[in-house]
């Protein structure tokens, strides 16, 4: 039995953003180990970010 994958993608209120609707980067394919860590690494470095996950 594989494991679950999540696509997860960064959004930024920036304006540096605004071309791409907010949308900073997207991460497909990550374990559920990875999504914690790159949590974790988001809030600490950059709080202005919202990630949103969903699985595949």
């Amino acid at each position: 039995m594989s494991a679950q994958l999540y696509t997860v993608t960064a959004f930024s209120n920036a304006y540096e953003f605004k071309p791409s609707r907010g949308v900073v980067y997207q991460v497909v394919d990550a374990t559920a180990e990875y999504v914690e860590k790159l949590k974790a690494r988001e809030a600490e470095e950059h709080p202005d970010r919202w990630l949103k996950v969903e699985a595949q």
